[in-house]
């Protein structure tokens, strides 16, 4: 176990590291190694079977958002070929904030992903990744098992909440989400949600998606009287926390 997951964390630093040595100022941040300081719990324990997302946070060159996408078009078809990765969904921000653009890749286990990372066409994409953006950064994600609400379909609309924890504060944290996840779930207007605890313990920590069919279904759900008091309240449990919007794109869609 030990040996695979470090061969994983030994690929994942080669095809990363590449995004640093591009000559362009890109601000890239690398979040894939584990540092030595993660912080670990009860989901980290059994990797190799739970489900892993890789995101990829990033922000369009200025002025220039239809050459990337002219990009994204011409290596779509690699990216998605590999038998490895389950499934690839990208979003755009619907406020001209960054991140820009919002990309996971969904896997079966990490040696899946360490696969598919390995795969000389697969690397060659990472590495060419910072030529075609100002911000990159890149993030494996481990799937908890906080909220059941998943009608898996391509909703259109994923809010996007972005989650440090509090120092030494996590575990309460958890305890928090389990007493109001109903809370969360029980309201029709939300399809479905799932929460990512971030491998390597470093930021941003926590990662929770909910997906909407409409815009107005996002309006209405965020109105609601108990949304309000949870929003309220996770300013006292989370040391801080963001939420962005995000609308699907058609780049990886025709699967």
């Amino acid at each position: 176990m030990a040996l695979k997951l470090g061969n994983l964390f030994f690929i994942t630093a080669i095809v990363l590291v590449a995004l640093v040595g591009c000559g362009r100022s890109q601000d890239t941040v690398l979040d894939a190694v584990p540092s030595a300081d993660a912080t670990m719990d009860e989901t980290m324990t059994d990797m190799e079977n739970g489900p892993v997302t890789l995101v990829w946070l990033v922000d369009y060159p200025e002025g220039a958002k239809d050459v990337y996408l002219a990009w994204i078009a011409s290596i779509a078809p690699t990216l998605q070929a590999p038998d490895e990765v389950n499934r690839i969904r990208s979003y755009d921000n619907v406020e001209d904030v960054s991140p820009h653009r919002f990309v996971e890749f969904e896997f079966d286990s990490f040696l899946d992903a360490a696969a598919y990372m390995n795969r000389p066409e697969i690397a060659a994409v990472f590495e060419d990744l910072p030529n075609h953006a100002t911000k990159v950064s890149a993030h494996t994600f481990i799937e908890r098992s906080d909220y059941v609400k998943t009608e898996k379909k391509d909703w259109p609309i994923k809010g996007i909440i972005f989650i440090e924890y509090p120092l030494g504060g996590k575990a309460a944290y958890l305890e928090w989400v389990d007493s109001i996840s109903s809370v969360l779930v029980e309201p029709p207007q939300l399809k479905a949600i799932a929460s990512y605890d971030n491998y390597n313990g470093e930021s941003p920590h926590r990662l929770v998606t909910m997906e909407f069919e409409t815009q107005e279904d996002v309006d209405m759900y965020t109105e609601l009287e108990e949304i309000m008091a949870v929003q309220d309240e996770l300013d006292l449990q989370a040391a801080s926390w963001v939420l962005h919007t995000f609308e699907l794109r058609s780049d990886y869609i025709n699967e």
